[in-house]
C-alpha cells in the first residue's frame, strides 16, 4: 500500500462506517448501555473504570475470566473508583452470580447475555476468536490491543473479522487509545499539512526499568510450575504464546503512533534482540530493536526494553526536512521553521476511546477501527520475527507465507504448555 492510499484509508474509515445501516443491538439515546467484560485483570478492570468515566449511564451486567479471583478483584476496584470519584452516587456493578462466568468458555456464556457491548481484555492470544464470537452474537466490541499476535490471527482479522463487522453493522473499537488523544491528533494533522516539510523518518524508543510479568498467582505459587497453563496465563505478559512479546503487546502503542504520523506502512524490517540473563520467568525477549524501511525511502528506528535497573527513557520523534515532531503521551512539540507546543488534553485518551465507542452505539452509527490496529499489529509482528531471527525480512512475508499460530492445541487450564526457549538467531526458525 502506498502512502497516499494509506492516508486515504485511515482518514475515511470512520466516515465510511457511518454510512452502514443502523443495527438492532444498540441502546439508543438516554437508554442504559449494558456492558459485559471478558478478562478482569489489571487492564480489564481499568477499562471498566475508563468506560464508566466516559459515560455514567451504563451498567456492568456480566463478567467473565479464566479465574474467579480476578472477577472479585475487578468488582472491588470498580466500586472503590466509583465511590471515590462520584461520592457514592452510582452503583454500576450489576453483575450477579448467574452472570459471572469462569473458565475458557466464559466468552461463550457472555455472548448469551443481554449485554450491548463486550470489553475484551483477556491475554491477546484469544482476541481474534473472541471478537468473532461477539460479532456473531450481535455484540458491539471494545477490543484491547493487540488484536492479533501471530500470522494466523492477523489473517483472520483482515480476511474475516473486518468484513464481518462491516456486514453486521456493529461497532468495534480497539484499544490503541492514542488515536483519541487530541494533542497527538493535532500534531499528526500539522505534519500532514507540511509543517515539518517532507517526512524523512522517525525514531521511537521506549525503555522501562521493570520486566513485566502481570503476575496474578493469588497465593498459588507453591502449587504451580512454569509449564502449567495456569501459571503461564496468570503471568501472561512473560510468555510469547499468550502476549506476543513486549514488542507486539505493549510497544504496538508506540508503533501505532509512528505509523499514524508517518502515513505509510514499511516494506522491510531488520532487527535484533535479547534477554537479560538473570530474568527467570517466561520466554520472551526483554529488549527488541527493529529498523524499518519504507518504499519511498523513509526509515523508522524502533526499540523497546523492559529490564531491571535500566534507565527509563522514551523518545517518539518524527523527522522532516523543515523540522521535527516530538510526540509523547502528553504534550507534542514541533521544532524547526514553524515551532509550536501543543498542550496536553484535559481528558485521558483511555476515556476518550470509550466515549467514541459509546457515542456510536447511542447514535446508531457504527464505527470499526480494526483496520488501523491490525496494520500496527502486522508491522509489529514482522518486526518481532525479524528480531528473533536476526534477519532482514519483507513485511509481506508475515501475511503471505508465515504459518505461525501461537494458540496451543487442546488448551486446558489444568493442563501443561511446554516451555519454549528464549528466541535467539542460532536456533530460531521463521515459520
Amino acid at each position: 500500500m502506498d502512502r497516499k492510499s494509506f492516508i486515504k484509508t485511515a482518514s475515511t474509515a470512520t466516515v465510511a462506517s457511518s454510512l452502514l445501516p443502523k443495527f438492532s443491538f444498540a441502546a439508543a439515546g438516554s437508554d442504559k448501555i449494558k456492558v459485559a467484560i471478558v478478562g478482569c485483570g489489571s487492564r480489564g478492570s481499568g477499562a471498566l473504570r475508563n468506560m464508566f468515566d466516559a459515560d455514567q449511564n451504563i451498567e456492568f451486567v456480566a463478567a467473565g475470566d479464566l479465574f474467579a479471583d480476578q472477577v472479585e478483584r475487578a468488582k472491588g476496584l470498580v466500586k472503590m473508583h466509583v465511590d471515590k470519584k462520584y461520592g457514592g452516587k452510582f452503583d454500576p456493578w450489576k453483575v450477579k452470580p448467574e452472570t459471572t462466568f469462569i473458565g475458557l468458555d466464559a466468552i461463550d456464556k457472555i455472548c448469551q447475555t443481554d449485554a450491548n457491548v463486550v470489553i475484551l481484555a483477556t491475554p491477546p492470544v484469544f482476541r481474534p476468536s473472541h471478537i468473532e464470537k461477539c460479532l456473531k452474537a450481535g455484540k458491539n466490541v471494545f477490543a484491547e490491543k493487540p488484536i492479533a499476535i501471530d500470522a494466523a490471527g492477523l489473517r483472520k482479522v483482515y480476511d474475516e473479522l473486518i468484513p464481518l463487522a462491516k456486514k453486521s453493522g456493529l461497532s468495534v473499537v480497539c484499544g490503541t487509545q492514542m488515536r483519541y488523544q487530541s494533542s497527538i491528533k493535532e500534531g499528526v494533522d500539522r505534519v500532514r499539512d507540511g509543517q515539518i516539510g517532507d517526512i524523512v523518518g522517525g525514531v521511537f524508543l521506549r525503555y522501562e526499568p521493570k520486566y513485566l510479568t502481570h503476575s496474578s498467582l493469588a497465593g498459588r505459587e507453591a502449587e504451580l510450575s512454569p509449564d502449567d497453563a495456569e501459571f503461564q496465563l496468570r503471568n501472561w505478559l512473560a510468555f510469547r504464546w499468550t502476549s506476543g512479546d513486549q514488542f507486539v503487546e505493549q510497544y504496538v502503542h508506540n508503533l501505532d503512533m509512528a505509523l499514524w504520523a508517518l502515513g505509510d506502512l514499511p516494506v522491510e524490517a531488520i532487527g535484533s534482540g535479547g534477554r537479560q540473563l538473570n530474568l527467570t520467568i517466561g520466554d520472551r525477549q526483554s529488549n527488541t530493536h527493529v529498523h524499518y524501511v519504507f518504499k519511498n525511502g523513509m526509515t523508522l528506528t524502533s526499540a523497546c526494553r523492559q529490564e531491571p535497573n535500566a534507565t527509563p527513557f522514551t523518545t517518539f520523534k518524527v523527522i522532516g526536512t523543515k523540522g521535527t515532531l516530538d510526540m509523547s503521551f502528553d504534550k507534542q512539540k514541533i521544532s524547526g521553521e514553524k515551532p509550536c507546543m501543543i498542550d496536553s488534553p484535559k481528558k485521558q485518551a483511555l476515556v476518550c476511546e470509550h466515549e467514541f465507542l459509546l457515542a456510536s452505539i447511542r447514535n446508531g452509527k457504527p464505527v470499526e477501527t480494526m483496520k488501523t490496529c491490525a496494520d500496527s499489529c502486522y508491522i509489529a509482528i514482522a518486526g518481532r520475527e525479524a528480531a528473533y531471527a536476526a534477519k532482514r525480512l519483507k513485511c509481506r512475508w508475515v501475511l503471505e507465507k508465515s504459518k505461525l499460530d501461537y494458540m496451543p492445541k487442546d488448551l486446558s487450564l489444568s493442563g501443561k504448555v511446554p516451555l519454549m526457549p528464549v528466541p535467539n538467531p542460532v536456533d530460531y526458525k521463521l515459520v
